[in-house]
């Protein structure tokens, strides 16, 4: 009776294995570009969620060099990210207001030169050009469970930003 039982319970743990590991959804593919712009996995993946399929938009704009880059799972935006080079000096900015409407978003420093103020789920940047006389706005949306609205929260984009921007400025021409 009790080795009954005992094989009961373990088909019945095992059915519910099964249950759930076919109901689970795990992270897509992380592609190795983002924006036509090659991108590292670790910067990438941490604002990916968990399900069936991963699709990049590309929207080149047609008055000026930049893009609007969009990033969906399951067909929900997760990343929206605007790059666009404007070549002009860019106007004053006071970097520490920039980000008040967002949450915990604030200046940070960045690993370019440039500013940019980053949150939870909002990055406004500016990028120096190599002449003083142009420089590349980036603004990345991030929306969905991936997000942490915790005063570190800002850190997935910090690595977004500080890995993506580079070298969007080189593919714009911005930098060499």
């Amino acid at each position: 009776m009790a080795k009954a039982r005992r094989t009961a319970q373990l088909v019945l743990c095992g059915v519910f294995v099964l249950v759930m590991t076919g109901c689970s959804k795990t992270q897509p593919g992380i592609p190795d570009s983002f924006c036509h712009v090659p991108v590292n996995h670790s910067a990438l993946s941490p604002l990916v969620p968990n399900g069936d399929s991963l699709k990049q938009k590309y929207t080149p704009f047609q008055s000026h060099p930049g893009a609007q880059c969009d990033l969906s799972v399951d067909g929900r935006g997760v990343l929206s990210v605007a790059v666009n080079r404007r070549d002009r000096a860019p106007d004053p900015t006071d970097w520490n207001k920039v980000g008040t409407p967002y949450k915990y978003a604030a200046q940070r420093k960045v690993a370019f030169s440039g500013h940019a103020s980053i949150g939870s789920d909002r990055a406004v940047v500016e990028a120096t050009c190599n002449t003083r006389t142009a420089y590349v706005s980036v603004v990345v949306d991030f929306w969905g469970d991936r997000v942490e609205d915790t005063p570190t929260g800002y850190k997935k984009l910090l690595r977004f930003v500080n890995d993506f921007v580079p070298r969007a400025t080189k593919k714009f021409g911005c930098t060499k």
